[in-house]
C-alpha cells in the first residue's frame, strides 16, 4: 500500500500532527513532549511500523515526496530541504547531474534526450525503514545517517560506508478530514532522534541537516557549537510528477 503525503498548505500549518486513527501514542518514556513551534509527532518508527502494518497491512511504503523544515518560531520555517554534495540542506540549491544524451535516449519520458528537471529534492521510504532519493540512475541513491549524525546520501554505484545507519526512517501519517493526508519524515534509530537540526555553515545559512540526537557533539557541526543549530521537523508533501525527480543527485 502507498500512503499519500499530499497537503494543502493553507489548511495544515496551523495544525498539530496525530497518528492515523487507531494508532496509539502510548509509547512509555519515549512519548512525544511539547516543543514550541514544532509538530506534535512521535519519533518511535518501530512502533509506527508495527501499528500501521497491523491496521493497513505490509509493506508500509510511500509515494515520492518533498520535505520542508517546520519550526514556526525560526527563520527556516517552511524552507525546502535539498540534496547536494552528498548531504542535506536547508536554504541551499538541489545538486543534480544529467548524463550524455545517449544514456537516456530510450527513457520513456525523454523528449530530445532530456533528463528530469532535477531542481527539486524528492525521496521515498520503504516498508523496511529504508529511505532513498527519487532518481532514474541505475542502482538508486540511498539516504543514511553518517557517524556524526549527518543526514547523507550516496553516489549511485558507490557502497555505503561501513558505519552508515540505513534503517529506521518512516513517515508519521496524519489524516485531517477533509484535507489530504500530511506527514512527517522521521528518523528514530540509534540515538533516538527527536527531529532534525539545521546547523549553519554561515551566519545566514545555508544550514546542514543533522539528526537531533541527544549525543550530538559540538565538534560534529559546522560552527563548532550545537547551540547555533535550529531544531525542526521535516514536513512531507507529495511529489506528483509522473517521472522521477532527477537523473542523479550530486
Amino acid at each position: 500500500m502507498h500512503f499519500s503525503t499530499s497537503v494543502l498548505l493553507s489548511s495544515v500549518f496551523s495544525l498539530s500532527f496525530a497518528l492515523p486513527s487507531g494508532l496509539s501514542r502510548d509509547l512509555g518514556n519515549d512519548a512525544p513532549v511539547a516543543r514550541p513551534g514544532r509538530l506534535n509527532v512521535t519519533y518511535e518508527s518501530k512502533a509506527i511500523f508495527s501499528q500501521v502494518s497491523a491496521l493497513y497491512g505490509d509493506p508500509v511504503a510511500s509515494q515520492p515526496f518533498t520535505i520542508k523544515a517546520y519550526n514556526s518560531e525560526s527563520a527556516i520555517h517552511l524552507m525546502n530541504i535539498t540534496a547536494s554534495y552528498n548531504k542535506f540542506w536547508v536554504g541551499n540549491v538541489t545538486g543534480n547531474r544529467c548524463p550524455p544524451p545517449a544514456v537516456t535516449k530510450d527513457a520513456p519520458w525523454a523528449k530530445s534526450n532530456e533528463c528530469p528537471a532535477g531542481n527539486e529534492t524528492a525521496l521515498e521510504v520503504t516498508g523496511t525503514g529504508e529511505a532513498h532519493l527519487d532518481v532514474v540512475v541505475k542502482g538508486g541513491q540511498a539516504i543514511y545517517l553518517g557517524p556524526h549524525a549527518q543526514l547523507r546520501f550516496n553516489n549511485a554505484g558507490v557502497p555505503l560506508p561501513a558505519d552508515a545507519i540505513r534503517m529506521e526512517f518512516a513517515l508519521s501519517v496524519n489524516p485531517i478530514p477533509p484535507s489530504p493526508e500530511v506527514s512527517a519524515f522521521i528518523y528514530s534509530g540509534v540515538g533516538k532522534a527527536s527531529g532534525y537540526l539545521a546547523c549553519p555553515v554561515a551566519p545566514e545559512g545555508p544550514w546542514q541537516v543533522f539528526a537531533d540526537l541527544a549525543s550530538i557533539q559540538n565538534s560534529w557541526v559546522p560552527s563548532g557549537d550545537v547551540s547555533d543549530c535550529i531544531g525542526f521537523d521535516a514536513l512531507a508533501m507529495n511529489y506528483t510528477s509522473p517521472t522521477p525527480a532527477a537523473y542523479e543527485y550530486v
